[in-house]
């Protein structure tokens, strides 16, 4: 690996990389990939024609929970044998080689869900996605976990969860108390975010207690696919840094989230390939799993990574609130 093609690596981390993580193998070069608003990923190629991705992790200053590496790593492991993800070959959990924690598994082929619907995919072939999603959100919602709650070490066993999180107006409060630089919302949009949490939050109680694996940032980007004769599949489940214990409404939120922007078919395949595969969804899931998302939407909505995130994510928070409206002075236009 020549001067200039390792990405701006330091020694420690190119020496672990190249001694201990790909022993043997020839690298021919590093660069940065897109992508990954909280962690730093990088491309790594070798000579032998094989292609890896090297995540380092930052320390996580968001107000949603962000798993280390080493939790990450046993989620993967935990999730392996039932769900499509990365294969991990090596990890410096906790930075003692490299100075950062690190994981490094195989580059995944395909081509992010969002790609595929963005192609203008026919009505079967809409559906054909919408069920292979829909099915593999099933596996992962198979996965039992011990109790509900965040992941705090590589045990996957989540500590005693306290009110806290079933509070959705309180979380949404200390969004809008400790908001980023990104953030723009008027205060009659901060006020009608506070009015629908209020609304809706009691919804939440309803799945206190549900203790499977949450991906909880399961969208289109997070999910590559792929075709082969014809028929579409799940490829890799990506980026499990939000991963916890919990509903798979969570899920099922973030996937609809802006499911006024993909084909009808695609929508009805995710459910019905959902509900195929085992997956359970009471009668009030739609109006549920929206709740459960304004978690993630007050978070985006009030610290966003950059200006296309809070754009669609405030074009949502107007949809819910023309579905939800409550008094004249919650409502914005």
């Amino acid at each position: 690996m020549t001067n200039g093609d390792h990405a701006g690596l330091d020694t420690a981390t190119r020496a672990w990389l190249m001694e201990r993580a790909l022993p043997g193998l020839s690298l021919t070069g590093v660069s940065p990939l897109p992508g990954g608003f909280t962690n730093d990923m990088c491309l790594v190629t070798t000579r032998q024609g094989e292609r890896y991705v090297l995540r380092r992790y930052r320390s996580s200053g968001t107000r949603m929970h962000r798993n280390t590496c080493a939790v990450e790593s046993a989620v993967l492991e935990r999730a392996a044998p039932t769900v499509p993800v990365v294969d991990v070959v090596a990890s410096d959990p906790y930075g003692n080689a490299t100075g950062r924690p690190t994981l490094v598994y195989r580059f995944a082929d395909g081509i992010p869900l969002g790609q595929a619907l963005a192609e203008e995919p026919t009505a079967a072939e809409a559906a054909g996605l919408g069920c292979a999603v829909g099915g593999v959100l099933a596996r992962i919602a198979a996965v039992r976990l011990p109790r509900p709650g965040p992941f705090h070490d590589a045990t996957l066993v989540p500590a005693e969860a306290g009110d806290e999180a079933a509070d959705l107006p309180g979380f949404v409060e200390r969004c809008l108390a400790t908001t980023g630089d990104g953030n723009a919302l008027t205060s009659e949009e901060a006020d009608a975010l506070r009015g629908l949490a209020t609304r809706t939050g009691h919804r939440v109680a309803d799945v206190s207690g549900h203790s499977r694996l949450v991906h909880c940032d399961f969208n289109p980007k997070n999910v590559l696919v792929s075709r082969e004769r014809g028929r579409w599949d799940v490829a890799a489940v990506l980026d499990w840094e939000q991963a916890f214990s919990g509903s798979p409404l969570y899920d099922i939120g973030n996937m609809l989230r802006f499911a006024h922007l993909y084909p009808p078919s695609f929508v009805d395949g995710f459910v019905s390939g959902y509900r195929d595969a085992g997956g359970l969804l009471p009668s009030d899931w739609r109006e549920l799993s929206r709740t459960l998302d304004l978690f993630t939407l007050a978070d985006i909505l009030t610290a966003p990574p950059d200006a296309d995130c809070f754009a669609g994510a405030r074009a949502v928070l107007l949809r819910h609130l023309s579905d939800e409206p409550g008094p004249a002075t919650e409502r914005t236009g």
